[in-house]
C-alpha cells in the first residue's frame, strides 16, 4: 500500500474539484452570453432565457435517463424526492435570482455576490453534520468572502473620485442587483447543501432533472401571468439562446457531479473560480476597468482555492502514509454500506454501470 504505483492519480484524488472548476470556465462563458442577451439592442427577458435554457437541459436530462434505465427514472428514489424538491426549489430560487442581478450589475460583481451560496453551503452542511467543514475550510471561506466584497463593491472605495451624481444614479441600480443577488444566493444555498446531501443515492442527472423541469414551470407561469412579450426573433438571438442551453446543460452535469461525489468541502470551494472569468469576459467584453482592490480581490479568491486545494493533498497523503481512512455512508439499490472515501474520487459511482 505503501508503494508509489498504488496510489491514485493526482486527477482520481482530486476528481470532483477538476468537475466544479471544469463546470465553473462553462459557466462564465454562458452567463456572458446571458448578459449579451439581456442587455443588447433588443433585449430578452431573463425568464425567456431560462426557459429555453433549462427546457434544453430537461429533456436531455430525460432521455438520457431513460435510455439509460436509471433506476427509480423520473421521480428517483422514495426516500430521496423532499430532497430533490427542495433542490428544485433552491435552483428556481438561484437562478431567478442570479440572471436578473446581471441585468443591474457587472458580470463579476453578479457572479462574486452569487459565491456567498457556496460558503453558506458549508456552513449549512457543517452545522447539519453531513460535512466537514475544518479549519483550513474556514479560512479559505473567509479569504475568498473577503474577495467577493473587494470585486463586488470597488466603486466604494472610490466614491471620492466619481462625480456624486454619477454615484447617484448607480444606487438605484446596484441595490435592485444586490436584493436579486441575495435571493440568488439564498436559493443557492439550499441547491448546494441538498446536492451534497443527496450524496451518491441518485444519480447526479436525476437532480439536474428535477431542477430543469422546476425552472420551466416557474419561468412558463410567471411569463404567462406577466403577460411578457417573446422578444427572442432574430437568428443571432436564437443562436445564442441554444448555446447556452447546451452548454448549460453541460455546467450543470460537471457541477452535480462534482458536487454530489465531494464529502468534504474543497470541489464546492473550487466554485470561486469563475470570478476570474467573469472578471476577464467583463474586461474584453464590456471595457469594465480594473482597479487596485478588484486585484486584490481576484488574489483573495485564488489564494483561498489554492490553500483549500494544498490542505486536501496534503490531508490525503497523511492518511494514506498513516493508513487511516475516513469513511462515509452511501447508498445502493439493496442496502447502505461504507466506502473509503478517497475512493469516492477514483471510482465508477458517477456512472453507474448499464443494466443488463
Amino acid at each position: 500500500m505503501g508503494k508509489l504505483g498504488d496510489r491514485p492519480s493526482f486527477v482520481a484524488r482530486h476528481k470532483p474539484s477538476i468537475l466544479v472548476i471544469a463546470s465553473q470556465i462553462s459557466a462564465a462563458g454562458i452567463h456572458g452570453i446571458v448578459k449579451v442577451l439581456e442587455t443588447g439592442t433588443h433585449p430578452v427577458h431573463p425568464f425567456q432565457i431560462l426557459q429555453v435554457r433549462l427546457l434544453i437541459t430537461g429533456i436531455g436530462c430525460t432521455l438520457y435517463l431513460w435510455s439509460r434505465g436509471v433506476p427509480d427514472f423520473l421521480l428517483g428514489p422514495r426516500d430521496a424526492r423532499i430532497l430533490l424538491s427542495l433542490r428544485a426549489i433552491g435552483g428556481v430560487c438561484g437562478a431567478i435570482g442570479f440572471y436578473f442581478s446581471i441585468l443591474y450589475l457587472t458580470l463579476a460583481q453578479a457572479t462574486a455576490l452569487n459565491f456567498l451560496a457556496p460558503l453558506g453551503a458549508m456552513v449549512l452542511a457543517k452545522y447539519l453534520s453531513y460535512g466537514t467543514f475544518s479549519s483550513i475550510d474556514r479560512v479559505g471561506g473567509l479569504m475568498a468572502v473577503a474577495g467577493v466584497i473587494l470585486v463586488v463593491q470597488p466603486d466604494i472605495f472610490d466614491r471620492g473620485h466619481s462625480p456624486p451624481s454619477q454615484v447617484a444614479d448607480a444606487t438605484p441600480e446596484r441595490l435592485k442587483g444586490v436584493a436579486c443577488g441575495i435571493v440568488g444566493v439564498l436559493g443557492g444555498i439550499i441547491a448546494l447543501a441538498t446536492i451534497r446531501r443527496l450524496g451518491s443515492r441518485v444519480h447526479p442527472l436525476m437532480s439536474v432533472n428535477y431542477f430543469a423541469w422546476a425552472v420551466v414551470l416557474v419561468t412558463t407561469i410567471l411569463i404567462f401571468i406577466a403577460r411578457t412579450p417573446w422578444t427572442a426573433s432574430s437568428v443571432r438571438q436564437w443562436s445564442l439562446l441554444i448555446v447556452v442551453g447546451i452548454f448549460g446543460s453541460l455546467m450543470e452535469v460537471l457541477l452535480t457531479a462534482g458536487i454530489s461525489s465531494d464529502a468534504s468541502s474543497a470541489a464546492t470551494v473550487m466554485i470561486y473560480s469563475q470570478v476570474i472569468w467573469a472578471l476577464v469576459l467583463d474586461r474584453i467584453i464590456w471595457h469594465v476597468d480594473l482597479n487596485v482592490w478588484v486585484l486584490i480581490g481576484v488574489g483573495s479568491v485564488v489564494c483561498s482555492l489554492i490553500l483549500v486545494s494544498l490542505a486536501k493533498e496534503a490531508t490525503t497523503n497523511r492518511q494514506r502514509d498513516g493508513v487511516q481512512h475516513e469513511t462515509v455512508t452511501f447508498f445502493t439499490e439493496a442496502d447502505t454500506g461504507d466506502v473509503d472515501l478517497d475512493s469516492l474520487y477514483a471510482s465508477d459511482l458517477l456512472h453507474p454501470s448499464e443494466p443488463a
